[in-house]
This record gives C-alpha cells, structure tokens and sequence, in this order.
C-alpha cells in the first residue's frame, strides 16, 4: 500500500507505451473512474455503517435494552459486512442481552430486525448512492444483481460496479449528444447556404 501511487504511475507508463493510444487513454480513464467509485463507495459504506450503529444504540438506550453502546457498536462495525453481517450482530448481541433478561433479548431482536428493514430499504440506498451520485433505485437493483450473482462479494462490489457503468455511460451519452448537436447545425448551416445560392 506504501507504494501504491508508484506502482500505479508504473502501470500507466507501461499502458501507454505498449497499448495503442486510443485504447491506452480510454483503458486509463476507465481505471480512474472505477478508482473514484469505489473510494467514494467505501466511504459512503462507512457513513452508513455509523448511522446504523448510532440508531441501534439510541433505539436500545429508549427501550432500556442492556449493553446499549457496546450492541451499537458491534452493529455498526458488522455492518460494513455484506449480508452476514446483520446476522453476526443480532446473534452475539441477542446472546448477550440473553444472560441479563431474556424478554429484553426478543425485543433487541425485532428492534433490530425492524432497523435493518429501515436502513436496508431507505437509509443505505440514500446514504451511499449520495455519495456515489447513483439513484437509489439503481443501488437497491446493484445489491439485488450483485448478490444474486456472486453472494456477499456480488453484494459488495456491485454498487461501485453499478457506479462506475452509470458514470461512463452518462459521460459517454453527453459526448454524443453533444456531437449529435453539432452535427445538425452544421447540417442546417449548410442546407441555409443551399437555400441562399
């Protein structure tokens, strides 16, 4: 990781030395958006991850459940796991609010159950697509493909994914419309002439 940025300025020298000039300058500006994405995906994975955790602790310290901040806190770091990490939280932390009150043990789990609904469908999509500038529809389908595909790892990069596909071909659809703009003024400029002479 110390030496990311040589590495990385290696491997471009490299592309562009040995790959067309086309195709080298495309295949760069492809890495670097996918670069951009999956940074912004992380930190965007991140925030959520501490938005969840703080809900969890300040859902359980009103329902006066045991272990509020240390449950939260759990909650909030699994969930940067994708998939299993909601259920790694609610087992541990339903086993130990078991060992002081075992009423309070099923009400943590569907509180928590509940939020993860909330964060799931409504916070996660928000958060993370915010910070990726992808629409919250597009989040929710990259989760769904990304997981039905390759499980937790499908889950988990098929947002930056998504992200990155959605950013290159809105690039590419405003080059075109653009050129397309261009091209039929220039087609109405010369039929003007026509017309004039």
């Amino acid at each position: 990781m110390a030496n990311k940025e040589k590495l990385k300025s290696q491997i471009t020298r490299i592309v562009r030395v040995w790959i067309p000039a086309c195709f080298a300058e495309r295949g760069i500006h492809v890495a670097a958006v996918c670069e951009k994405n999956f940074k912004l995906f992380v930190a965007g994975q991140t925030t959520e991850a501490i938005i969840l955790g703080s809900l969890c602790a300040i859902g359980m310290l009103i329902l006066r459940i045991p272990y509020a901040p240390m449950i939260g806190a759990l909650v909030g770091v699994t969930a940067l796991i994708p998939y299993v990490g909601a259920w790694i939280a609610t087992l541990v932390g339903a086993f130990l609010i078991l060992t002081v009150n075992p009423f309070k043990a099923l009400v943590f789990i569907i509180f928590l159950l509940t939020l993860q609904q909330i964060e799931g469908n409504a916070i996660y999509p928000k958060v993370v697509g915010a910070k990726i500038n992808l629409p919250a529809m597009w989040v929710l389908a990259a989760i769904t493909i990304g997981g039905n595909l390759a499980g937790p790892i499908g889950m988990l990069l098929g947002v930056p994914a998504a992200a990155a596909t959605y950013a290159l071909l809105k690039e590419a659809t405003d080059k075109r419309e653009t050129h397309l703009k261009t091209q039929e003024k220039e087609q109405m400029g010369n039929s003007h002439k026509q017309n004039i002479s």
